[in-house]
């Protein structure tokens, strides 16, 4: 008897909450529906909720609620991606098309522009970083993932999580404030590609742990049989056997450290010319990146230097985006 008059209740609210709307705000349309239609399913569903108790129609709320927040968030930075990638595709091809690859960025008092020296420095220390971080970061990996019950091994854990966690920008500055200390110039390629090494190494190391962690122990043990070698079976068999989920790992890394710019502000410092007649670029010097063009020529009044930085917006996400689809495939088939 209650639960009924609970729906009848319902009903009543429904259509007097539809008959307000049209009254006062001419029944608009909204994606197609009447407000007063979208009011009265929406009345009727929350009073019959109720209906079926307190805790329900609490726990319902929240459901929706939090499926509600995260279909918002994934649409608004779905929205945000769509816009670099149309925006800054139609800067680029309005600069030249394919020659904005290779182009130098413009001054203010030039009509068009490029990203060639930034692209090549982008290329070229992303490329160094993600070497030495791997070289570096996978072996720790399989440290930490085989010997994880050690005490070394608990601290290392922690400090690796903790540089994870580190703003990338004193990396920069360590690496900087490190190279000056010992009268090398901090200003160069080969600075930023260090301070990207460092960053990528804590990825590439958790990474691997947990990959070489979840190898069953009867396969680690079939191996070591095989070998008589804790080297071998750790370095050759076991790496084959996650050899896709390191690749993962190495992709990832990759991914975030091609999208650094913190750290280069210190170390790179940025250039907008080709200083290598072989090479275009010679790390030795103060070298370019996607990230620090784009952050420079965002701030300038100059309307051609802004749609450069939207085109090169666009390019370093084209890279990026396909960085991840690598890995998620790598991922899949691990």
């Amino acid at each position: 008897m209650i639960q009924a008059l609970f729906y009848a209740g319902a009903l009543l609210a429904g259509l007097l909450l539809s008959a307000l709307a049209a009254a006062l705000l001419g029944d608009p349309t909204l994606g197609g529906l009447r407000l007063s239609h979208v009011l009265y399913a929406a009345t009727v569903a929350v009073v019959a909720l109720g209906a079926a108790g307190p805790r329900v129609l609490r726990n319902t709320l929240s459901i929706a609620v939090a499926i509600a927040g995260v279909l918002g968030g994934a649409a608004l930075v779905y929205i945000f991606l769509a816009q670099v990638l149309y925006v800054g595709t139609a800067m680029a091809v309005k600069h030249g098309g394919l020659a904005f690859l290779w182009n130098i960025p413009p001054t203010p008092s030039d009509e068009a522009g490029g990203i060639g020296p930034a692209l090549l420095g982008t290329l070229y220390m992303t490329a160094i970083g993600a070497l030495f971080g791997f070289l570096i970061g996978f072996p720790v990996g399989v440290y930490l993932g085989e010997f994880r019950r050690e005490l070394a091994a608990k601290v290392a854990r922690i400090g690796v999580n903790v540089l994870v966690e580190f703003p990338t920008i004193t990396i920069g500055l360590l690496v900087y404030a490190l190279l000056s200390l010992l009268g090398i110039r901090p200003f160069s390629g080969y600075a930023g590609a260090l301070a990207l090494a460092i960053i990528m190494i804590p990825y590439v190391a958790l990474f691997t742990a947990a990959a070489y962690a979840s190898i069953p122990q009867a396969v680690k043990e079939a191996a070591y049989a095989v070998t008589g070698s804790l080297y071998k079976t750790l370095f050759v068999v076991m790496r084959k056997v996650a050899a896709r989920a390191i690749l993962a790992a190495f992709l990832l890394g990759t991914a975030k450290i091609a999208g650094e710019t913190a750290p280069l502000l210190f170390t790179a410092f940025g250039n907008d010319y080709y200083t290598s007649e072989i090479f275009g670029v010679d790390l030795g010097q103060p070298t370019g990146s996607l990230t620090l063009l784009i952050y420079y020529m965002a701030q300038t009044p100059y309307t051609v230097q802004n749609e450069v930085a939207w085109g090169a917006a666009a390019v370093l996400l084209w890279i990026i985006l396909a960085i991840f689809a690598a890995a998620r495939l790598a991922q899949r088939s691990a």
